[in-house]
């Protein structure tokens, strides 16, 4: 049997509470408070996995008590996604800062909730699944650390045992960081995984939502890549994405981000500047993964690449930029390939 998930809501309108729990299915066991105090009570009690929190409570702000919530987890993995009725950059930075894991507008539609719902479910399950395997981790190492012990009276010197666990656990934390990492970013080509990448656009377009900051979206398509695959088998096709990766990291500024989309697919995110800038980058990348290669048992093996760029526009829905640069990309592919067109 699934256990249920539970779900904390917490606003002072009785009103939108109701509405909220009424688009719960039956996997979520709905609870809710009107104030930061009832909140910090009913956390205590019900142990919430997902917390919704209105930030403008009568006794307090819900910035104030985030660390409180995630603090009476007593180390059990909690999302907690603000709500508000306006947003601009100080509320994004606050909500970083603060250590919430998402942000929804209000008012929201269902599917609005449900999507920021499913997405903070995932998280919660890669969180779990992460402590699960830490505790393995730990478990082994108490393991082997009591066997050592027994050992030492007969046959080992105690110094040498003793290093020797130093380093079991060295590597624990080593693995349980790489496994960190693994849950954020894609293997192959080290760039942001589909999910964080998806989370990433959406709260780049709301921190563009009231600024004067222009926004460039690149999609990137490896030309006739099944075909390498399929011509040189899948380490070939691999260590290409591995150095498609490395040139999108030399190509892009700090402060840009790039994510694996899909299988041969990457997308990124450019922030302000001119367009004239955003092509020059997005030539830049083309040229670049054209001059890479790799031998396979002595024939150089080179990939190119179709390149979509298109510009946000203030009150765009993500998905319709999104389709906006991945149609600027698929002209690329069918206008010759191995170029870069622009959608304005």
């Amino acid at each position: 049997m699934v256990n249920k998930k539970i779900v904390l809501i917490v606003d002072e309108n009785r009103a939108f509470v109701a509405s909220v729990q009424e688009m719960l299915d039956s996997r979520y066991e709905s609870h809710a408070a009107k104030s930061a105090m009832e909140a910090l009570e009913m956390a205590e009690k019900v142990k919430p996995d997902i917390v919704f929190l209105e930030i403008i409570l009568p006794d307090k702000e819900g910035y104030e008590i985030c660390g409180q919530l995630k603090k009476s987890a007593k180390g059990r993995p909690m999302e907690i996604i603000l709500m508000s009725g306006e947003i601009n950059q100080g509320h994004l930075e606050r909500i970083i800062s603060v250590g919430a894991d998402d942000f929804i507008r209000k008012p929201f539609d269902k599917l609005e909730f449900h999507l920021r719902l499913h997405a903070a479910k995932i998280r919660l399950e890669s969180q779990e699944k992460l402590i699960r395997e830490r505790e393995f981790y730990r478990y082994a190492v108490r393991q082997e650390e009591s066997l050592s012990k027994k050992l030492l009276d007969q046959q080992f010197d105690l110094r040498e045992a003793l290093s020797s666990m130093e380093k079991n656990k060295d590597k624990l934390e080593l693995e349980n960081s790489k496994l960190l990492v693994a849950s954020r970013y894609d293997v192959l080509t080290g760039l942001l995984n589909k999910s964080s990448l998806h989370a990433r656009v959406k709260l780049e377009l709301q921190r563009v939502e009231g600024e004067e900051e222009s926004l460039y979206g690149i999609m990137i398509d490896l030309d006739h890549f099944k075909s390498i695959n399929d011509s040189y088998g899948h380490l070939v096709g691999d260590e290409l994405l591995h150095l498609v990766g490395e040139v999108l990291r030399s190509c892009t500024r700090k402060g840009d981000f790039a994510g694996r989309y899909g299988g041969d697919e990457v997308f990124i995110v450019l922030k302000g500047l001119e367009e004239a800038i955003a092509l020059q980058i997005a030539e830049r990348i083309r040229t670049t993964i054209d001059e890479i290669s790799i031998d396979s048992n002595g024939i150089e093996v080179g990939i190119t690449a179709s390149i979509g760029v298109a510009v946000y526009k203030i009150g765009e829905h993500m998905d319709d930029f999104i389709e906006k640069v991945d149609k600027a990309m698929y002209m690329a592919k069918s206008s010759g390939r191995n170029k870069v067109v622009f959608e304005p």
